[in-house]
């Protein structure tokens, strides 16, 4: 298999890995720590491929931001 061409020389912050601290919930009855996936207070999940996620309040440009990567990348 062919090595993948590297985008850009800088290291980004991607995301390796989401685990929960049941010492930090308040509430284990309150959302979303009521969900089954929480419901035995060991949750850990590890990212084998880089990932980046945009988070942000209603109206601030999420879906601007990605539909602007899109279209310079081509996927208009």
């Amino acid at each position: 298999m062919a090595a993948r061409k590297q985008l850009t020389r800088l290291k980004a912050p991607y995301l390796k890995r989401i685990l929960l601290e049941p010492s930090r919930v308040a509430d284990w009855d309150g959302y979303p720590w009521s969900l089954p996936i929480f419901r035995d207070r060991e949750f850990e999940f590890e990212f084998t491929s880089a990932i980046t996620i945009i988070v942000g309040e209603n109206g601030t440009g999420k879906s601007t931001l990605l539909e602007a990567i899109g279209a310079l990348a081509g996927y208009d």
